[in-house]
């Protein structure tokens, strides 16, 4: 027979996995890792927070819940994620970067997506891989910066410090943080919006996220 106790877990379980999907899929826009498999994962920290979860605290429970939520995420992206980047996928990355950077000395812009895959001798989909696997270790770094805490204060103030750190970016790359963070958008998805090739908004976003660090430090 279930317990009063157990149901109450599956209660809070059921009311709440909107927040591992929310948290996963920031968290899998910013690594490159699959929805899907973050989702499962963070299913394990929205359990563990259910069953900490102290309400006469005065905490609201997502408040509780998302940084065990996102940490559980993370802690599996460290040992097993994207941040891990292969060999292969290195060297390919630096053949993109070569090849970005020959053709902009020699055409006087970024390269299209299709022209950088074609000065690479890659596929479109290879040069997206090794381009979000080579900055994932640096994304992040960078997020873990500006992420934020548990208590209802800290959380306040991060708050308003990312905002006042967002305030502060070019308009392009502000566009590009809110696309990105806040409207859950794809990078594909961010460039088709602008008008722009999809490397140059991974070279934006990587831009912006070192300033909002460097702002929020």
């Amino acid at each position: 027979m279930v317990s009063d106790k157990e149901k109450k877990l599956e209660q809070i379980v059921a009311e709440n996995t909107g927040l591992v999907k929310s948290v996963a899929l920031r968290l899998s826009h910013i690594y490159g890792e699959d929805a899907e498999d973050l989702i499962q994962i963070g299913y394990i920290g929205l359990i563990k927070a259910a069953r900490r979860f102290e309400p006469e605290r005065g905490l609201k429970f997502s408040t509780y819940a998302v940084p065990l939520i996102t940490g559980e995420i993370k802690s599996q992206i460290r040992d097993h994620g994207a941040i891990k980047v292969s060999r292969s996928l290195k060297a390919e990355a630096a053949a993109v970067r070569r090849a970005e950077n020959d053709f902009t000395a020699a055409n006087g812009r970024s390269p299209r997506l299709s022209e950088l895959a074609a000065a690479a001798g890659l596929t479109e989909d290879k040069v997206e891989q090794a381009l979000r696997a080579a900055d994932a270790m640096t994304n992040f770094e960078e997020y873990e910066k500006i992420d934020i805490s548990s208590s209802d204060e800290d959380l306040n103030v991060t708050k308003i410090d990312i905002a006042a750190a967002i305030s502060s970016l070019a308009p392009k790359e502000r566009q590009v943080i809110v696309m990105r963070y806040y409207k859950d958008m794809t990078q594909t998805q961010v460039a088709k919006a602008l008008g722009i090739s999809q490397v140059q908004v991974c070279r934006i976003e990587k831009r912006a996220l070192k300033c909002m660090a460097v702002a929020i430090e």
